[in-house]
């Protein structure tokens, strides 16, 4: 059977070491890009990376990707959004003032709360491992990114911003900390994301890494 490939795009925000091995463990064939053309040939792209939101979409523009990004829901494209790759999936962005997106999901990225629920200061960012619940609409994951996983599996997060999805649609697993329900895992069509590393989470990142293969 054919290697299955993968497109990782390279905005020069993040190490993108441990996804590139991860997904050759998966048995992928991986091409690091920043190049438009390569981009539009891919069918299965993943957007990484670590940082802030503004700085992230600059890059993006500053590569003239903006608009092949933005356009990518009306093909059969599949793009998987890691960190803030995920979160520049949504319609703008508040860190260091607010920010354009790419607008593939409507919401936007908004500051983890600074005090839990019960008024007791968090540590900020959210970094570590924590457990992926249903989305409260959602009772299953059968039909999405985490088909082959389960409520309660453990990921790695490290985040400091939160995204704020508009339509209860788009979610599919959160996290809780402090009390406050962050998105952990959104979807929609051919358009997914998760805030936490599945490259960094052991085998139950790459359960998710091999179903957005599959997909």
């Amino acid at each position: 059977m054919s290697e299955k490939k993968v497109t990782v795009i390279d905005l020069g925000v993040g190490n993108l070491f441990s996804i590139i091995s991860a997904l050759k463990y998966c048995g992928c064939q991986v091409t690091v890009t920043s190049e438009s053309k390569v981009i539009e040939n891919s069918s299965s792209i993943i957007l990484p990376g670590d940082g802030a939101f503004n700085y992230t979409m600059n890059q993006v523009k500053k590569r003239g990707l903006f608009e092949i990004l933005k356009t990518i829901k009306k093909t059969k494209k599949k793009l998987l959004g890691i960190c803030i790759g995920m979160q520049i999936l949504f319609d703008y962005g508040l860190e260091f003032g607010k920010t354009e997106g790419l607008g593939l999901i409507k919401g936007n990225v908004i500051p983890i709360p600074d005090y839990s629920t019960e008024n007791k200061k968090l540590v900020i960012p959210h970094m570590g491992w924590n457990s992926l619940i249903f989305s409260n609409h959602l009772n299953t994951w059968e039909e999405t990114l985490l088909k082959n996983n389960n409520p309660s599996d453990e990921v790695y997060f490290i985040h400091s911003f939160m995204a704020n999805p508009s339509e209860k649609k788009s979610k599919v697993a959160d996290c809780i900390y402090g009390g406050h329900r962050i998105s952990a895992v959104v979807q929609e069509e051919n358009i997914f994301g998760c805030q936490f590393h599945p490259e960094k989470s052991g085998e139950l990142g790459l359960k998710i890494l091999r179903e957005f293969i599959k997909l």
